[in-house]
């Protein structure tokens, strides 16, 4: 008896704990609200670029307030306010909706929204001339429609501009310029070049640095400008090591190509360590590959894709956020290298023939 007593305790404590949980899920789903307003910010609007990421120092970025009516019924009287952060500068822009500006806050009476409808607006802002450490700042967005309240949040981060990055980039680009001349007049490299050597890099980087850049900004592909490019000028640069046959010809036709984009183009000078990347690594495969001038299809290729992934990663990595102050989305970075390396794998096969029936016709 007494042990019939003890099972029906527990069987009930069993009932109790199993029933329990169900019953507080269903209290707190029947208590649960599902807002019928759908509220977001997308900022920058270029996709191309990192979300929720602004660069201290750059210019004017525009961002948009996406509503949307998931609801079964129609929500009247929509108005929104933003406050903005006091570390961005705003601009407003004429659009069809009753927008006002005070200070940070701005105040936009949108109206009525139909179910399944949609509404957005723009606004500029700015972020600041310079900032000392990466800094997250919160948009504040309070809705109102049909007698009810909405609140959310959208958090953005603001990086330092790289002023202190683009002096050390200028500064090891110089380094590295010179130390690369010591090095090859330490070891008599720049004698081995003869005036036929020099005069043929000279002309292969003229075409590199004019035409062939002229032609991409005229054709202007967007995301296959790099392609564009990539594809002639491993070209050039498989033709170049197999017609001079000479330690650090790579190195030197790319650097020719700078001093040729400074005259023609207005380049800067700090973009010298991005062109001597492109030649070094060149170079140092040679090397590697026991002075192999591109003498193999195989080598050819792995030339024209290194050069392409270390030119694209230093590009996007660093000189574009250094010097456009742009801070490019991974996924688009990803596509880009991807690119440039296939503009490296068909420059390297092609700039094989040529460069054997150039040489070819020389001899």
């Amino acid at each position: 008896m007494k042990h019939q007593w003890i099972l029906s305790a527990i069987l009930a404590l069993v009932l109790t704990a199993s029933f329990t949980p169900g019953a507080l899920a269903s209290e707190e789903t029947s208590g649960s609200y599902v807002s019928p307003l759908e509220c977001s910010l997308e900022i920058p609007l270029d996709r191309n670029q990192a979300s929720d990421v602004l660069v201290a120092g750059h210019s004017w970025e525009r961002a948009r307030l996406n509503l949307e009516n998931k609801g079964t019924e129609p929500l009247y009287n929509v108005t929104v306010f933003i406050e903005v952060p006091g570390d961005l500068d705003i601009g407003m822009s004429p659009q069809p909706y009753n927008i006002t500006e005070d200070g940070q806050k701005i105040t936009a009476k949108i109206g009525e929204l139909s179910t399944g409808q949609s509404a957005s607006f723009f606004l500029d802002v700015k972020p600041p001339a310079s900032i000392e450490y990466k800094k997250r700042i919160t948009f504040k967005i309070l809705a109102v429609y049909s007698g009810e309240t909405q609140q959310s949040e959208h958090s953005i981060t603001i990086i330092p501009p790289p002023s202190w990055s683009t002096y050390i980039t200028i500064l090891v680009s110089l380094l590295v310029f010179f130390g690369v001349l010591a090095a090859l007049k330490r070891f008599g490299v720049l004698d081995l070049f003869s005036t036929i050597d020099l005069i043929t890099i000279a002309l292969l980087a003229s075409v590199i640095a004019v035409v062939f850049r002229y032609l991409s900004k005229l054709v202007n592909l967007g995301w296959f400008d790099g392609l564009v490019i990539a594809i002639p000028t491993v070209v050039l640069m498989i033709v170049a090591l197999q017609l001079v046959r000479k330690p650090g010809t790579a190195t030197l036709l790319f650097t020719c190509v700078l001093l040729i984009s400074m005259v023609v183009w207005g380049s800067h000078i700090m973009w010298l360590g991005f062109y001597l990347a492109e030649g070094v690594v060149v170079d140092l495969l040679v090397f590697i590959f026991r002075m192999d001038y591109a003498d193999r299809r195989l080598t050819a290729v792995i030339y024209g894709i290194s050069r392409g992934g270390v030119s694209t990663l230093l590009f996007y990595l660093l000189y574009a956020p250094v010097e456009w102050k742009i801070s490019y989305a991974p996924w688009y970075i990803g596509i880009q290298l991807a690119l440039a390396c296939a503009g490296g794998l068909v420059g390297g096969l092609l700039g094989y023939d040529t460069a054997v029936k150039m040489s070819g016709a020389r001899l």
